[in-house]
């Protein structure tokens, strides 16, 4: 009797455990149910003052506002970190979401680091997002740095791989650009490039070699500043604030293969851990192609609204008065001369990229999240690795409580809850909070 007392004690801690420190349940499972709901755990970081917790909320830089950005990490004991972009300090809560300090990295010189942090290598190891310069800051959890690793490009995401080495994905500005993926070597430096591609982007490309863009025009002006936009007609069927080029490589770790998804192509390419090959397969949800005649006919309409000084794309990058003289004289004709040369180079269709964020979560399952076609859209297909990895299901995340965002920084799954920084619907004061999710069907 006491041993069958014993065994059930055994159980129904096991029970407890998997209950309240995550799901005994299968996340696709969930998923395949369709809409996923969000809901807030109700006794997470319930007692912090979010006004001051996030006072950043409301930070502007050149007008725009950029309190918002926020980058979630979460720690293997449950506790999660906060960076705030274009501030010195960092937030740390406990596994409950307390609020338990700020803390800053000091780089000598009385100067703070104001990169956020990207990951950890371990629970008592950081590492920044490379500043630009290329240098990746590893600190410890009072902002002590502890090494400095440089890399030859500009970098997007970093994750730890096994043996000391480093996952990195980034991109080198010149006549032409190019994406890159390569494993770093956390002692030495020593890079070997696993994935490049090469595009061309007005902005990088004029900036760096002053050469004519196709789809691009740059005007120095009077007054020092410099007139540029781009027109790329492909560009005027993305949504708003988003181009081809601004789609960037993602990278995960999942079941010990390094996965690319590269929207460039549109296809995921495996590879074991020391950066070899394995599979390679094309993404088959959203493919969405501009035809020859729909450029040359999206250009002209360009060109027409430019020309009657109508046209609502063309925002310059400075303050600039479109009814003055020389934007009159001097930049529209020779805005419009430059469009008008350009049609001529449009002579293939051209496949637009089909997801814009992709989340790993706590399941090694990867969420693909498409292009929205309506604002607040967040539709996503599940990719899971299995015969060199398929896509399985396609879901949504819905929240009563919370204005959602989709942001890989901004969301990290934990033991199959979600952890997030939102803005609370209907809050008073700041809104925003740090929120611990749990996926119900």
């Amino acid at each position: 009797m006491k041993k069958q007392n014993l065994i059930g004690i055994v159980f129904l801690a096991v029970f407890l455990f998997f209950f309240f420190e995550g799901y005994s349940q299968n996340l696709v499972e969930t998923y395949k149910n369709g809409a996923v709901k969000l809901v807030p755990e109700s006794n997470y970081a319930q007692d912090n003052d979010w006004n001051q917790v996030f006072r950043s909320y409301y930070d502007k830089m050149y007008d725009t506002y950029v309190g918002k950005r926020k980058y979630v990490t979460v720690l293997s004991d449950g506790s999660v970190l906060v960076s705030h972009s274009y501030t010195d300090y960092y937030t740390l809560f406990d596994k409950d979401g307390n609020f338990v300090r700020e803390f800053s990295i000091n780089t000598g010189k009385n100067k703070k680091l104001m990169k956020p942090i990207a990951g950890a290598l371990n629970d008592k190891i950081l590492y920044t997002k490379a500043d630009n310069l290329g240098k990746i800051h590893f600190v410890d959890l009072q902002g002590n740095i502890k090494k400095i690793v440089n890399i030859k490009y500009s970098v997007y995401d970093i994750l730890p791989l096994p043996g000391d080495r480093l996952l990195v994905t980034g991109f080198v500005v010149g006549k032409k650009c190019r994406d890159i993926v390569s494993i770093v070597d956390y002692n030495t430096g020593d890079q070997k490039v696993i994935y490049s591609y090469w595009w061309v982007d007005g902005r990088y490309t004029a900036s760096s070699t002053g050469e004519d863009v196709p789809f691009f025009y740059r005007k120095k002006l009077e007054n020092g500043s410099e007139f540029m936009i781009g027109y790329h007609p492909a560009d005027a069927v993305m949504p708003v604030g988003l181009r081809q080029s601004t789609i960037r490589v993602r990278i995960a770790i999942v079941k010990q293969k390094i996965v690319v998804a590269a929207p460039s192509v549109n296809q995921i390419i495996t590879y074991d851990l020391n950066g070899a090959e394995l599979s390679r397969m094309n993404i088959p949800f959203g493919k969405k192609e501009v035809s020859v005649e729909e450029q040359k006919e999206i250009l002209r309409k360009q060109i027409e609204s430019t020309k009657n000084n109508t046209d609502p794309t063309i925002v310059p990058n400075v303050s600039m008065n479109v009814e003055s003289e020389e934007y009159k004289k001097v930049i529209l004709p020779e805005l419009v001369k430059k469009m008008e040369k350009d049609m001529a180079l449009i002579t293939e269709p051209v496949t637009l990229p089909v997801f814009t964020t992709v989340i790993k979560d706590s399941e090694d399952n990867l969420l693909f999240f498409e292009i929205p076609e309506t604002k607040g859209g967040n539709k996503f297909n599940v990719w899971v690795y299995q015969d060199g990895g398929e896509f399985v299901c396609q879901s949504s995340f819905v929240c009563d409580d919370y204005d959602l965002v989709i942001n890989a920084e901004r969301m990290a799954f934990h033991n199959g809850f979600l952890y997030s920084v939102q803005e609370k619907k209907g809050a008073k004061g700041i809104p925003m909070r740090l929120v611990k999710f749990r996926l119900s069907k």
